[in-house]
Parts: structure tokens; C-alpha cells; sequence
């Protein structure tokens, strides 16, 4: 990494269904991970990756995460509010956070805990976003066909007769040029009505269009996506244990 850390962009405006009933009265963010919310899991890695600005998405419980956030001073935080969480995805949550992002950002699912390894691994110049390769046949996982160290297909069913070759784990880092056209791109799916959007059918968009997308090889480190209460076991046993 050179020059000034990105920001980063955390998405944590869903519901968390599959948690119930610990985000009846929270967002999934701040569901505990032992004794501090998965959100405090999250920043830490990212400050220890040098990290010093983060924006927030709220949607479900919105006033739970701009309390927490408050408290936070070793970090500069602000939050955007996702209004329409409740009908839309992880792409209007993107846009929500636009008049925010200022330059290169992390894009980081909120149901995501990292080591800070991970992070480091996607801060080299380009946009990369972080793979496993071991984990190409995960269910429901968002998969990724790559040639080389460049992503050709990316989402979570791929074109016909194109094999996945690892699973996108929800972090990437994309740098300011890329940045503006994958927002362009995030504002014209919604405006034609895909208000469901995953923000990787606008990263596919720029792969189509010919942009370089690359593959960080984050292989073997330790990272989980915290979908539903097997998940947070998972978490406990393998970021808790002593």
C-alpha cells in the first residue's frame, strides 16, 4: 500500500433473519462475537490494517449502530442510512454510502470477521477483491471464474459452461477510477428497476465492459461470514479459542 489508507465502506444495514432471535432488537453488526459485537470485530482488523476512516450503512435497527459508533474515537466513523433496506440489497446500500466515499474504499460486508492479514492482502494498488480458492463450491457463496490473477465472472450463479475457481468472501478494495464507474453503474440498475441488486451484478457489468478486477489470494487465512447461528459458532471457535 502506498500513499493514504482508503476508507472503507462496511454494509451493515440487513436484517439478519437468520439470526433471530438475537437481531430482533439489533442489526446483525452488533450481534456479539464473545463479548464484543461483530461490527468491533470488524474495525479492529481493519485499524490494525492501518485503516483510519469508516462509513457505516444502517438500514435494520440504524439507531443501535449510530449509538455504537459514537463512542468510537480512535477511528474516524460517520453512517449513511440505507432507507429502503428492507426492499432492496447490498447495492443501494453501496450507493446510500456515494456522497461519503472520497477516492479508493475498502467494500466490506457487515456480516464479515477477518484477520487483519486479510486486509492487507487487498491493499495493493488495482482493484482486487478478496478470494478463496478453497471454498469454490461453498452454497449460496458469491463464486468468482478468474483467469490468472483476473477476475472474468463473478456472482452467485455463473454463465453457463464457466467453472468457478474460488468464492468472493464480501471485501474488496476498489480504487478511485474504478470506483466512480461502478457507482454509475450501481445508479443505472436501480434506476432500471433491479432494486435487488447485489453490488456483484455492477462488478460484473465492469468486467463486461472490459475493467481489470483481480483476485487477492486470501487462501488459508481466517475469515467467516456470519449468515445464521452455526456461522457464530463457527466464529466463536475459530476467532475465540485461546
Amino acid at each position: 500500500m502506498t500513499g493514504a489508507p482508503p476508507q472503507a465502506v462496511i454494509l451493515a444495514a440487513g436484517f439478519g433473519s437468520r439470526l433471530r432471535p438475537l437481531t430482533d432488537d439489533r442489526p446483525k453488526a452488533l450481534v456479539r462475537l464473545g463479548p464484543t459485537p461483530i461490527l468491533e470485530h470488524t474495525l479492529a482488523a481493519l485499524a490494525d490494517a492501518g485503516i483510519t476512516s469508516v462509513v457505516v450503512v444502517t438500514g435494520h435497527r440504524q439507531e443501535r449502530v449510530r449509538d455504537y459508533v459514537r463512542g468510537r474515537h480512535d477511528l474516524t466513523l460517520a453512517t449513511a442510512e440505507n432507507t429502503a433496506y428492507a426492499s432492496t440489497h447490498s447495492l443501494a446500500s453501496l450507493l446510500a454510502a456515494a456522497p461519503l466515499i472520497e477516492g479508493d474504499f475498502l467494500l466490506v460486508d457487515g456480516d464479515l470477521v477477518i484477520e487483519p492479514a486479510v486486509v492487507w492482502r487487498v491493499l495493493d494498488p488495482g482493484t482486487r477483491l478478496a478470494i478463496d480458492y478453497a471454498r469454490a463450491r461453498d452454497d449460496g457463496a458469491v463464486k468468482v471464474a478468474t483467469t490468472d490473477d483476473r477476475i472474468v465472472a463473478i456472482g452467485r450463479r455463473l454463465p453457463s459452461g464457466v467453472c468457478a475457481t474460488g468464492r468472493s468472501i464480501g471485501l474488496a478494495h476498489v480504487d478511485a477510477h474504478v470506483a466512480d464507474r461502478l457507482l454509475a453503474v450501481g445508479r443505472q440498475l436501480l434506476d432500471a428497476g433491479d432494486v435487488t441488486a447485489r453490488y456483484e451484478t455492477a462488478f460484473q457489468v465492469l468486467i463486461d465492459e472490459g475493467w481489470v478486477l483481480e483476485a487477492a489470494n486470501i487462501t488459508g487465512l481466517r475469515w467467516i461470514e456470519i449468515d445464521d447461528h452455526q456461522d457464530l459458532r463457527h466464529a466463536e471457535s475459530r476467532f475465540l479459542a485461546a
